[in-house]
């Protein structure tokens, strides 16, 4: 029987981010070369090398909206014009903020709570109604 090894995945930069590939998942850290991205890389692979299994290790943390959407704004106005940059901003900050930001997990976050962010732009009469499509 082959044996296991437990090899560290290699700590790289996308963008302004450390990241790592484990079992073809992208793990993200931090901001590349803050202290902070290297204790928590530092304690992935010390979690690989105490999973005999060689199984990813389970997450911790809960990713919440708010969160995401922070990452989605760096994403958009690193890659979009400032039309659509402001035109995001605009939704994020004001509608969906406002109904999940404080803390809702991302994996609470259902269609039925897109629908009601959808609802409050409507109601709020700043868009077209053929702008937001059902």
């Amino acid at each position: 029987m082959p044996k296991l090894i437990n090899r560290n995945p290699k700590l790289s930069k996308l963008k302004k981010y450390a990241v790592a590939y484990y079992h073809g998942k992208i793990r993200y850290f931090g901001l590349h070369g803050t202290p902070e991205t290297l204790t928590a890389y530092n304690r992935f692979c010390a979690e690989i090398q105490a999973n005999p299994a060689g199984l990813p290790p389970s997450e911790e943390k809960n990713v919440t909206v708010r969160e995401l959407t922070a990452t989605f704004l760096d994403h958009t106005k690193a890659n979009s014009d400032s039309t659509n940059y402001s035109f995001y901003r605009i939704i994020v900050l004001d509608f969906l903020h406002k109904l999940y930001g404080d803390g809702t997990p991302v994996e609470d976050f259902k269609p039925s709570c897109l629908k009601r962010v959808r609802e409050e732009l409507i109601r709020s009469h700043r868009f077209a109604r053929k702008t937001l499509r059902r």
